[in-house]
This record gives C-alpha cells, structure tokens and sequence, in this order.
C-alpha cells in the first residue's frame, strides 16, 4: 500500500524533470510522486510522468512573492482532488530545488513526526505575531488577515501567526487536506498562511531544527551536496542548477 505522496513542484521543462525524476527515483518509487507543474501550460503535454497536474494559477505565478503574497492553495487543492481515494497517508511537498541526499529520507521524516507527535513538519518554524518579521508587517494592518483566523480557529488564541520557510515540508493526510481544503481566502504570503492555517485547524506544526542548516532561503549549494550529505543533510536547498545540461 501506498504510505507517503511526494509532491513535487515545478516550473521547469521536459528535459529538465526528466532528470529530476531520475534523481528522485533513487530515493522514493517514481509512481510515488506527482508532479504539481507551474510552468507554461503548453509544456505541461511534453511531461513524460502519467501523475501530473498542471496549476496554472495567477497566485501562484507572481514575480515579486512576497509583496504579491504568492499562495500555494489552488496548488494544494488540486493535489487534495487528485488524491481523492488514494490510500496515502503522508503528503511530502517539495520544490523543484530541494534535493535528497540521505536514501532513507522519508524514514527519517517518518520518524520525526512520531517522535514529536505532529502533523506537519517543516523548516524555520518560528511564531512572529508581535514580532518586527518583516512577512507579519506586511500583512498586520489588513483587517481580513487577522479576522481570517478568527473565523477557522479552534484554538482559545486566534491571533497566533508562524512562519515557515515553502520549500518543503511533511504533511500527515488529514493535516494537508484541511489545510488543502480552505478555498477563497484572502491574500496571505505562503510562508505565514501554511503553518498559521495548519495551527488553526488545530494541527501540530514542529520545526526540523537539526536540518534547518541545510535549508536555506537563498544561493546555490550543489557544489555543497556531497559535504551536506556527510554532515547529515536528508535534503539541501537551494539546488537550482542540477537538472540543467
């Protein structure tokens, strides 16, 4: 049976996920993982990988991420429809530039969210309401961003607010199908609405302290791969220039 979804975003072309996909392949089975595609929608024919969805959505292609408030949810949605009647029982979301390195990374992160009885796992989880972030200030002063939370919470706080970083994190089902699930929301940078959502749905949200070295928010570490990977990396990020000829 089928225990844990790889989620895999990507804006490249053919030829490049191609490769990806053979990297991938040596570490999860290849029929495992879906290929959420963001790239240009006549592109997405020449994919040769039958589990593929092509998101072809304005909030998700923005230029400038963070002002635009770039959000994951419409890819997040599709990814719950096409679960639909699947067995799995873990979603792994992951960009294109987030690479593994230890074979037995699933298990790792398996083990990590029985060890800290959580829900979802991710990098650089921090709570920054209050805080000078500069994410919670752009978005502190619009009435729908605090009255969103309000609204789902089932937490006695309703005005907590965490950050983690988008590149990647571990999901338990039902954690990322709720999460999937809020649809019409309002504009909310990825890396405040994923965990603050997951939090007020009444899930669990745990940093992976000990790998968060390995994954950063910025650069080009392929060059790194091999002396991460030593130092006990299950994935490093930034990789953005792998699958290129």
């Amino acid at each position: 049976m089928p225990d844990t979804l790889t989620l895999l975003l990507t804006h490249q072309k053919a030829p490049q996920i191609r490769r990806m996909l053979n990297h991938w392949r040596e570490f999860v089975p290849v029929e495992d993982i879906l290929i959420a595609y963001g790239g240009p929608p006549p592109e997405f024919r020449h994919l040769d990988h039958d589990q593929r969805i092509l998101i072809d959505s304005p909030r998700l292609k923005t230029r400038d991420h963070q002002r635009q408030k770039q959000s994951y949810q419409d890819l997040f949605h599709a990814a719950r429809e096409w679960l639909r009647g699947k067995d799995y029982r873990f979603v792994h979301f992951v960009e294109y530039d987030q690479v593994p390195v230890q074979k037995d990374f699933v298990s790792l992160h398996l083990a990590f969210i029985q060890t800290e009885a959580c829900d979802v796992a991710g990098f650089h989880v921090v709570r920054v309401d209050g805080t000078s972030n500069p994410h919670f200030l752009n978005h502190a002063f619009d009435p729908r961003f605090a009255n969103f939370w309000r609204e789902i919470t089932v937490r006695e706080n309703g005005s907590v607010v965490l950050s983690m970083l988008g590149t990647g994190s571990f999901w338990r089902r039902d954690a990322f199908d709720a999460v999937a699930g809020l649809r019409d929301t309002p504009p909310v940078y990825l890396e405040l609405f994923i965990p603050t959502a997951a939090h007020h749905l009444g899930f669990r949200v745990r940093g992976m302290v000990r790998q968060q070295r390995f994954i950063q928010n910025a650069g080009e570490l392929q060059s790194r791969m091999g002396e991460l990977q030593a130092a006990g990396a299950w994935s490093v990020h930034p990789v953005k220039t792998l699958w290129d000829e």
